[in-house]
């Protein structure tokens, strides 16, 4: 995918997680956003994305920074799933929102940005307690991404 987004750099991998960090820039300044993904099994990822807290480590991921950039942080975040799949071609990447809203922003950006995405990933959505593969205008919990092998 060629879309504008953030320099990103990673930060550090273990077998078990990987960090990218980027900056958001807009009203409210630069804003430091990491995006994690956390090995759940062999080949299956969780995506988390935020702003790091200094206390835990941990993400969290239901700020709202209101530097009116959430669609370049999103394709950021999707460049940052296409640099990690390039070394883990057969990972599963797995992403749910913090919130129903955000889940329904998630689905919208896929939406805009299918016919990129599907050139270089198969995406699916969780509905009805089952993966089904990834419709527009539907609503999902989560969504599963893996790279297009063939």
């Amino acid at each position: 995918m060629h879309l504008d987004h953030y320099l990103f750099t990673m930060t550090s991998k273990t077998d078990r997680k990987t960090d990218y960090e980027f900056t958001s820039i807009g009203p409210k300044g630069e804003i430091k956003k990491t995006v994690r993904f956390m090995r759940i099994s062999h080949n299956f990822y969780n995506l988390s994305f935020g702003e790091i807290d200094k206390r835990t480590n941990g993400i969290v991921d239901n700020v709202n920074s209101g530097n009116n950039d959430h669609e370049m942080i999103l394709t950021t975040v999707a460049a940052v799933v296409e640099s990690f799949t390039i070394d883990r071609p057969d990972s599963f990447i797995y992403v749910e929102g913090s919130t129903p809203s955000r889940t329904r922003l998630y689905r919208i950006c896929i939406t805009k940005y299918l016919s990129d995405i599907t050139n270089q990933f198969k995406i699916f959505g969780y509905q009805n307690n089952e993966w089904q593969n990834f419709t527009q205008n539907q609503a999902y919990n989560a969504f599963l991404g893996i790279r297009n092998l063939s």
